[in-house]
């Protein structure tokens, strides 16, 4: 496997920033892109060469060049190798399916990537984040032991104190009891017209 390098870091650098015509001076000079080199590499550990100069060619030919004003984040980037949630890679989702032969992931990338899948999208609510268990972060809720167990009607049953026949018969008395108030509703409502 080619590990990537900082000079084909650097070129692809340079060609993104070419092709998203940003000027000279808010170009990342080679210094700058040995930092972002290393920023990439702790982010997405697993790419070589090969799969980062495709992903970037890939990026690069689906993106029009005054769409974009800035560098593309690392999973706007990566989102051709990955399977993507809100146009960035998701590592967790793992790898796209259909990838051509050169860049398809090796069982030792693979095995590089997190073990959950999980959600990369952040909650509506930052305030209340952990009240958001959503589809993409139920192996986070369930590793975490927050996720909602379904409820087994026998045991909601018992934990009321009511027999099977007492339970009908409850709910009979609540179906009639709104039955009459609702006819009480509609009495005042013709009172009214």
């Amino acid at each position: 496997m080619a590990s990537l390098t900082p000079e084909t870091f650097l070129a692809v650098a340079e060609m993104i920033a070419a092709h998203l015509r940003i000027k000279e001076a808010d170009r990342w000079s080679p210094h700058i892109c040995r930092l972002k080199f290393h920023s990439f590499t702790s982010e997405f550990p697993e790419i070589n060469e090969p799969q980062f100069m495709w992903a970037a060619e890939q990026w690069v030919q689906s993106t029009e060049a005054g769409s974009f004003l800035r560098y593309p984040t690392w999973g706007e980037l990566m989102a051709p190798l990955y399977r993507s949630e809100g146009g960035r890679a998701n590592r967790s989702w793992g790898p796209r399916e259909g990838l051509p032969g050169f860049v398809r992931f090796k069982p030792e990338q693979l095995a590089m990537l997190p073990g959950r899948p999980r959600s990369i999208a952040p909650a509506p609510d930052q305030q209340n984040a952990g009240a958001y268990l959503t589809v993409g972060r139920a192996g986070e809720a369930e590793a975490q032991g927050l996720a909602l167990k379904p409820v087994e009607e026998q045991r909601l049953l018992a934990s009321s104190g009511l027999s099977d026949e007492e339970w009908q018969a409850y709910l009979v008395q609540v179906e009639e009891e709104e039955r009459a108030h609702l006819e009480r509703l509609k009495e005042e409502a013709e009172c009214n017209l």
